[in-house]
């Protein structure tokens, strides 16, 4: 069951990093790719900060520090 619902995050995520840049590299209007550029980001920072905490608690589990 959580593989799925982690498999389903990890798509639909995925699916809207695509859809940033693919808005930031193709639109004609600099406000616009600007604004597709900092969602952009906002994404890229969001996933790349929640899988280094999963990583964390994977290894303090695993470690014995926590449950």
């Amino acid at each position: 069951m959580w593989a799925w619902l982690i498999g389903g995050y990890a798509v639909f995520v995925a699916g809207l990093i695509g859809y940033a840049t693919h808005f930031a590299l193709s639109l004609k209007d600099k406000d616009h790719r600007a604004d597709a550029c900092k969602v952009l980001k906002l994404l890229w920072g969001a996933v790349a900060d929640a899988s280094s905490l999963v990583a964390l608690l994977w290894r303090l589990y695993e470690a014995g520090v926590i449950l």
